[in-house]
């Protein structure tokens, strides 16, 4: 991959599908663990794997490319009994999107050790010895190249540019989980609500008038109790369009913790370079070494930008999916408010 590719969601989704699902019995006899099988599209394959063995894959990722943007791992917690239900899908869900983003990494897709991960019954992985630039070898720079300060440049132009796109896709993400809450607890709301229309539609009743009235409330009790059982479609977090925002988040997190890691190390091997010899063999390979920083984080940029903008693009998908549940919850409120109008008009006759 060069920093001239244009790296698009389909040539990323093509690469492969990760898929991540608990395996049913939980081990240990107190301190519970759980296990997950992993499925890889590409490989054909299905292996059974500990969330310690994600960490030691991300370790080894960590240290062979220290200037590509690998995410953090779900956090770990050690409970008796071993987790909520909640807890473990959420955390199988990250494990999940954070296996997805390594297996279709341009460059991370084609590790050996990935490749080990994902088909062998044992993980076992060796720390690194060199990392990436390393093994890459060394170049001679061309005069075709850009400068070092136009990538500078570039890099801080990107930087900028992707914290501003993770900062509004992060209050997006925010304000469709505060509107699905908000759909639910009205869903438990009218499931209560038909309950309470129940009990008063079992109420005696002899005079007339209070036969209509209770025929009218348990009518509308039906309604209610329909709808609060029913299921109304909700924002698709696992494989549809709130997939793709969650990845892009992921992606769009690392890469701002690349940049940070990268100006850090960036000032300090621009001093060591500067108080080096000229042309001594150390500062040649401080520039280079700078060079090919710049280079990969440019590259990374451009994955994140192409998991934001199909982010970006499938945003009307959940507009119309929150659109459509509070829709028939305005038209229940509707209906109910038709069923105990009508009584009473008829009523007051």
């Amino acid at each position: 991959m060069t920093n001239l590719d244009i790296i698009t969601f389909e040539d990323l989704e093509a690469t492969d599908v990760i898929s991540v699902e608990l395996v049913p019995e939980r081990k240990g006899l107190i301190l519970k663990h759980c296990e997950y099988y992993v499925s890889s599209r590409r490989h054909g394959t299905t292996v059974t794997r500990r969330y310690n063995e994600f960490v030691q894959l991300c370790d080894v990722f960590c240290a062979k490319y220290p200037y590509r943007a690998v995410c953090r791992l779900p956090p770990k917690r050690v409970v008796v009994g071993g987790g909520s239900p909640v807890f473990l899908q959420r955390r199988r869900a990250a494990l999940q999107r954070w296996l997805t983003l390594v297996a279709r990494h341009p460059v991370l897709a084609h590790d050996a050790d990935l490749r080990t991960f994902l088909c062998e019954s044992s993980s076992r992985l060796d720390k690194p010895k060199h990392d990436e630039f390393v093994l890459a070898g060394t170049q001679d720079e061309s005069p075709a190249q850009i400068s070092i300060d136009e990538m500078q440049a570039a890099f801080v132009s990107e930087q900028e540019q992707l914290r501003l796109v993770q900062l509004g896709l992060n209050r997006l993400y925010k304000i469709f989980e505060r509107v699905g809450g908000r759909c639910e607890a009205e869903r438990a709301d009218i499931r209560e609500l038909g309950a309470a229309l129940s009990a008063l539609a079992t109420a005696p009743a002899e005079p007339p008038a209070w036969l209509a009235v209770r025929h009218a409330i348990k009518t509308a009790a039906d309604l209610a109790t329909t709808m609060g059982e029913s299921s109304i479609e909700e924002v698709d977090y696992e494989y549809g369009a709130g997939a793709k925002i969650l990845l892009a988040l992921d992606a769009l997190g690392a890469y701002r913790e690349l940049c940070g890691r990268l100006t850090r190390g960036l000032h300090g091997e621009r001093a060591a370079a500067a108080a080096a010899q000229a042309h001594s063999a150390a500062a040649t390979l401080l520039r280079k070494r700078h060079r090919f920083a710049l280079t990969c984080c440019l590259e990374e940029s451009r994955v994140a930008r192409a998991y934001a903008l199909a982010a970006l693009e499938c945003l009307q998908e959940p507009l119309r999916t929150h659109g459509v549940a509070h829709s028939r919850i305005a038209t229940l409120w509707a209906d109910l408010h038709s069923a105990l109008t009508y009584t009473h008009t008829n009523k007051t006759k």
